[in-house]
């Protein structure tokens, strides 16, 4: 099953609820101004076992686990608000 969002970055994957509250967590800002991103990172999600899906990827399995019946927001790509 798909666990959470996640962004890979630099080897790295950074989970959470929403994508956007990856990027946001993880932003570093100066004066007001964001200098330090994970934005350019792969977006995708973690199953329960840990493996970092691609979009593509996680909307397959997904699917095929029963997780979901259908995607709402693309024809081939999970989006977090197809899980919830």
């Amino acid at each position: 099953m798909i666990k959470e969002a996640a962004i890979k970055f630099h080897g790295k994957v950074f989970t959470g609820r929403r994508h956007n509250d990856i990027l946001q967590a993880n932003a570093v800002c100066k004066n007001g101004i964001i200098v330090s991103s994970i934005a350019a990172g792969e977006q995708g999600f973690v199953t329960d076992e840990g493996e970092f899906l691609n979009r593509e990827e996680a909307a397959e399995h997904a699917l095929t686990c029963g997780q979901i019946a259908e995607l709402k927001f693309s024809k081939t790509l999970l989006f977090s608000e197809d899980l919830y």
